[in-house]
């Protein structure tokens, strides 16, 4: 291990991060037994073969949440929101780590109204976009920096941000999508269609002008939908795939094809044995294959055509082992990692990194 260290933050504006998987509320978080609860951040780093090289957490002393986890030239960018323990009302906030783990910058986005920091995207000019709930977007430079600011007053407590080839950003979240210029203006808002509102999105731009948005289905429990949107945000088509009777997915990853069609990873619960869905999609969105790969969400792609996933073996409040797997295109494990944590731990997002390793994003809870 290179580094495990504990970053605060460097000005009286800025603070730390939030995490929860399944939609929550605005309340105060509080535990089972009505004590305070906590959040502390953290960031893991594997390299190649699945060894760890450095361990961050990020403790302001306040509700630290964390969402979104990026790769950046610099280091990773991690979105979030911070809040006052006892008094919830989350500030986004993005910080942004270099390639040791250790702390470069953070910044909050203050704001009258309550909204967490879910997504983040880079630039192609060195800066993020980063999404907050209630359709709040902020367009920053490559130091944290605001520059623009596009709130569209809108449910949904999780949103997501993606660059588009044609310059400009796409948000989507609760019940719409919108294109966002750079310079923040507001080109044009649509309904999501069957994609949930309560959904964890991935939007996937079309280098060709579109967009796909994926998450859970708004009409068939337990089951995502895919919904491809034209560069007007005109709907294109559709497609839900729905589990066998018992069995649902939990949407983990999108992406695009060379071939043009796109792919979908979801995790599988509520049936034996458990696993992780690969499903195959044709331009027009029908289905072309789907198969189970034997291994756990949140779970993505590597380059070279594999997988990786993280997986929580044990958590308790006395701490957590983490384990993380590498497999191959075939979905055989090439190297497994087990990590022990300190408290109990929600892992949050998995990203593959340009040396061939891998990162973790994840959330002590602490009362």
């Amino acid at each position: 291990m290179r580094q495990t260290g504990r970053f605060w933050t460097l000005a009286a504006a800025t603070a730390l991060i939030l995490l929860t998987l399944a939609a929550g509320c605005l309340d105060r978080p509080m535990t089972a037994g009505h004590r305070t609860l906590e959040g502390d951040v953290w960031v893991l780093k594997l390299d190649d073969a699945g060894d760890r090289e450095w361990f961050t957490v990020i403790d302001s002393g306040k509700f630290d949440e964390a969402f979104s986890l990026i790769e950046v030239p610099d280091g990773y960018a991690i979105a979030g929101s911070v809040s006052d323990i006892g008094e919830f009302h989350p500030t986004p906030r993005v910080i942004l780590l270099d390639r040791e783990g250790r702390g470069v910058w953070d910044t909050t986005y203050p704001s009258p109204d309550d909204h967490r920091g879910t997504g983040i995207a880079p630039s192609n000019t060195g800066g993020f976009a980063v999404a907050a709930s209630r359709g709040l977007v902020v367009l920053a430079d490559g130091n944290g920096s605001e520059r623009h600011r596009t709130d569209l007053a809108a449910a949904g407590e999780y949103w997501a941000v993606a660059p588009l080839a044609s310059g400009g950003w796409i948000a989507v979240g609760g019940d719409r999508v919108a294109r966002i210029e750079a310079d923040g203006s507001l080109t044009w808002q649509e309904p999501v269609g069957d994609v949930s509102p309560i959904s964890l999105l991935i939007i996937v731009p079309d280098p060709a002008g579109g967009v796909l948005v994926a998450g859970e289905a708004a009409e068939v429990t337990g089951a995502i939908t895919a919904a491809k949107f034209d560069d007007r945000g005109i709907p294109v088509w559709n497609t839900t795939v729905q589990g066998d009777p018992g069995e649902q997915y939990l949407l983990a990853a999108a992406r695009k094809d060379p071939d043009g069609g796109y792919s979908l990873l979801a995790g599988v619960t509520g049936a034996e044995p458990v696993g992780v869905l690969e499903v195959s999609l044709g331009e027009d969105g029908s289905i072309l294959q789907q198969s189970t790969i034997n291994t756990s969400a949140p779970v993505t792609w590597t380059p070279d055509g594999g997988y990786i996933s993280a997986v929580l073996a044990e958590n308790d409040y006395g701490g957590a082992l983490l384990r993380v797997e590498r497999f191959d295109e075939d979905g055989a494990a090439s190297w497994t990692s087990t990590q022990r944590l300190d408290e109990y731990s929600r892992v949050v997002a998995l990203i593959p990194t340009s040396d061939g390793g891998s990162a973790v994003l994840g959330m002590y809870m602490k009362y």
